[in-house]
Formats: C-alpha cells, sequence, structure tokens
C-alpha cells in the first residue's frame, strides 16, 4: 500500500501540472487566435461566434435547447464562465505554486525518510485537490440550480428573476396601498387639527364642553381614534417593511455580482496557501451561500406565498382606494361600524401576510444562510483534520 501511494500520488499531481499547463497554453494560444484573427479552435456559442448566443462551455446543441426554454441561462453561464477566465490564471499559478511547494516537502520527506515531513506534504496535496474538487462541485452545483438541467428538462426557472419580482412586484403593491391611504389620512388629519374656540363673558347657560368643543370632542374624536391613528401606524409598517424589502434586494445584488470575484475565486487562492486556509473556507462558504442557497430560498417563498399575499395587498389597496373615494364624508358621523372603519381593519388584518413575507421569510432565509455557512466553512477549512487522518494510510 505504502509503495502504491508514493508513486501513485506524484504521478497524479504530474498529470494534473500538466494538463492545467495545457489548459493555459490552450487558452491563451485560443485568445491569440480570437483577437488577431476572430477565429477560435472550438466555438461552443453556437454559429458566428457572438457573444450574445455563447453560452459559456456549454455545448452549441444543448446551448440552443436552453435559449429556447431560458433566455435568461446562457447570460448568467457566459458570466460565470467570463468571471473564471478572468481569474483563472491567477488561480492557476497560485495552484500550481501550491502543488510545487506541496511535491517538494513531500520529496523532501521521502528523500530524508522523515514520515512527518512526508505526511505534511500528503495532507498539503489533499487540500489542494480539495479546492479544486470544490471549485468543480460548485459550478456543477450552479449549472444545476440556475437551468442547465430545468432548461432542458423543466422549463422556466431563474431563482434569481424570481427572487427579484417577488421584492419589486411586494414593493409595488405596498407603494399603491400607501398612497391609497396616504391620501384621506391627509385629508382627515387636517381636518382634526381644526379647533374652534368660543369666546365671550354673556354667554349664560351655554355649556361650553358640549358646545364649544362639539366638533372637536364628539365628531373628531372617533375619526381620531378609529382612523388616524391606526392608518398612520399601518403606513409606518409599510415604510418600515419597504425598507427592509429594499435592503434585502440589493444584498441579493450585491451577491449577483460579488459573489464569484470577490467570495469564490478568491477564497479559492487562499484555501490554497496553508496560513489563509481558513479565510479561503470562510469566503467560498459566504460566496456559496449567498449566491446559491439565499435567492433559491426566496424563490421558494415566492412560489409558495406570493399569490396570497399578492391577492390580499390588491384587496387592500381597493379598499384603501374606497376610503379615499369617500374623500371628507369619511369624516362625517364616523364611527366603528362605517365602512371606512371596516376597510381599514380588513387593511390592518393583511399586514401579518406583509411582515411574514418581508420580514419573518428573510429573517428565517439568513439564518438558514449562516447556518450553511458555518457548516460549509468548518468543512471546506477543517478538511485539514480529515487529511491528517487520512495520511495515517499512507
Amino acid at each position: 500500500m505504502n509503495r502504491f501511494f508514493k508513486f501513485t500520488i506524484p504521478a497524479l499531481f504530474l498529470i494534473l501540472v500538466v494538463l492545467l499547463s495545457y489548459g493555459l497554453i490552450y487558452n491563451q494560444f485560443n485568445n491569440t487566435l480570437k483577437s488577431n484573427y476572430g477565429y477560435e479552435i472550438l466555438n461552443f456559442g453556437g454559429a458566428g461566434g457572438s457573444s450574445s448566443s455563447q453560452c459559456g462551455l456549454v455545448p452549441s446543441s444543448i446551448s440552443k435547447t436552453i435559449s429556447s426554454n431560458e433566455p435568461w441561462y446562457c447570460p448568467i453561464n457566459e458570466e460565470i464562465f467570463n468571471d473564471w477566465q478572468t481569474y483563472l490564471p491567477i488561480a492557476v499559478i497560485v495552484l500550481l505554486i501550491g502543488l510545487f511547494v506541496d511535491i517538494i516537502i513531500f520529496g523532501i520527506g521521502v528523500a530524508l525518510k522523515n514520515d512527518r515531513v512526508r505526511n505534511i506534504g500528503v495532507g498539503e496535496l489533499y487540500e489542494t485537490f480539495a479546492s479544486a474538487i470544490i471549485i468543480f462541485l460548485f459550478l456543477y452545483i450552479c449549472a444545476v440550480t440556475f437551468g442547465l438541467i430545468p432548461g432542458v428538462y423543466v422549463g422556466n426557472i431563474n431563482p434569481y428573476a424570481t427572487a427579484f419580482h417577488l421584492m419589486l412586484t411586494t414593493s409595488n403593491s405596498v407603494e399603491k396601498l400607501y398612497t391609497g391611504l396616504f391620501h384621506t389620512y391627509a385629508m382627515d388629519k387636517f381636518i382634526t387639527s381644526i379647533e374652534i374656540k368660543f369666546y365671550g363673558s354673556n354667554l349664560g347657560d351655554l355649556d361650553l364642553n358640549t358646545y364649544g368643543q362639539y366638533i372637536y370632542g364628539v365628531a373628531y374624536t372617533p375619526l381620531e381614534i378609529g382612523f388616524i391613528e391606526p392608518a398612520s401606524f399601518i403606513m409606518s409598517m409599510l415604510i418600515d417593511g419597504t425598507a427592509i424589502l429594499y435592503s434585502e434586494y440589493y444584498l441579493l445584488v450585491f451577491f449577483s455580482v460579488s459573489a464569484i470575484p470577490v467570495f469564490i475565486i478568491p477564497g479559492v487562492i487562499f484555501r490554497i496557501i496553508p496560513p489563509t486556509r481558513g479565510l479561503g473556507g470562510m469566503m467560498i462558504a459566504l460566496g456559496i451561500a449567498f449566491y446559491l442557497v439565499f435567492p433559491t430560498l426566496f424563490a421558494a417563498v415566492y412560489y409558495f406565498s406570493s399569490s396570497s399575499f399578492l391577492t390580499q395587498i390588491s384587496v387592500a389597496t381597493l379598499q384603501a382606494e374606497q376610503i379615499n373615494s369617500q374623500g371628507i364624508a369619511s369624516a362625517k358621523g364616523f364611527s366603528s361600524t362605517s365602512p371606512a372603519a371596516e376597510n381599514l381593519s380588513s387593511i390592518q388584518s393583511s399586514m401579518s401576510s406583509f411582515w411574514l413575507l418581508v420580514l419573518f421569510y428573510p429573517a428565517l432565509i439568513i439564518a438558514v444562510s449562516y447556518a450553511f455557512v458555518q457548516t460549509i466553512a468548518q468543512f471546506i477549512s477543517g478538511s485539514t483534520y480529515s487529511s491528517r487522518r487520512i495520511r495515517g494510510f499512507v
């Protein structure tokens, strides 16, 4: 067994170095042909080689099917491919340096017959292989999740587009509801700000508590309590919920743009280097969690809850418009049984679904993403301990 590993592991790494070197030479040669002569050795994007028809490394026969079923997928895949094409030389150079150092450590351990040094070299070789496996696994999961398989067999599934659609549709619906409530609220708030005072010394038996404060005390106090204060509370909830929703939206936009070039690729580079392996594992885990888990869970929330919520918010908007259409009539004879109060009570009951959608579900999604980051980071960064146990068999 020891003789087998002594010969096969260096041979495998030598083959890997040759393949990576060939890939770099091939990529450079292909880019040179494309820039100088407008010709590529292999064109996976379809006829003509236009960037609009490219789909990364997906073969043209499959990319045509995907483009017809899911037009959004190929631009995403092409963007991922371009990001990796941009940063691949840096990652490969660091990988080759890491492999070179690991092989030297392993060779020194074998030459000196020092099992401790040899085991360190073998463990670092395992870690380098693990970094490469992590990247291929991540790209495979991206392909499966973002449409390579759904684009061919299922149909239109796009977690990012679905999550963005959920957020924008919710914010637009909330804006209409807020506008409908605000017009009536502003008018009634102005009416209740009017105060009538009686001045004089010869009013006789006139009860000022009854007549002097009649409009404010009898007619307007139910309006203040029954409509203005609840409407103000609902509008405050809508403003706070919309602010939270936009924060989640821009968080998703940030990670959709920066997850691969800022977190994944530098994380792989840092993971190859032994002193920064923990940092690299954390960056990879953050990138994977917020690039895959975060939008996918938002898409699941959309599929399960958006239809009922949008129906409720549409009904609430119609009720707010009905209150607004009554105008000043809503302030006359206002009571707990008036139509405006009933409509407002129905709008207030729909706020539970709104807060579930903009606060509870996103908080749950962030908690799941955080747990995923912790688990994956420990698995990726803690694979050193597993490699130490594996070294005992070498």
